[in-house]
């Protein structure tokens, strides 16, 4: 099953987790135009697809999440403006979709 397949098949009874959001954050991520940021993206969706193979457990996903939106964090202080904000826009995006919401369905 693919990754952004996974995610949606998720049962999200309570409506808490947006997964369009989720799938539309790594997508985008993936597709900036910064090293850094695509890379990050790349590495969400690795994850995610690594989760729903079954080849890592929830907890591992949720460390390489942490992992992941605190470099991202990090990055965001070192960049300018622009990039800086979208490396953010991230980190928020994993805080929220990711740690906060998905990994309760999980």
């Amino acid at each position: 099953m693919k990754w952004d397949e996974f995610l949606i098949n998720l049962a999200d009874e309570a409506g808490t987790l947006a997964k369009t959001e989720l799938i539309d954050l790594v997508k985008t991520s993936i597709a900036d135009g910064d090293e850094f940021i695509s890379k990050q993206g790349t590495k969400m969706r690795r994850y995610l697809q690594q989760l729903a193979d079954g080849k890592i457990t929830k907890s591992e996903f949720e460390l390489y999440m942490e992992d992941l939106k605190n470099l991202l964090e990090l990055e965001a202080l070192r960049l300018a403006v622009a990039a800086k904000a979208r490396a953010q826009r991230i980190a928020d995006g994993i805080q929220s979709l990711v740690l906060d919401s998905l990994l309760k369905l999980i």
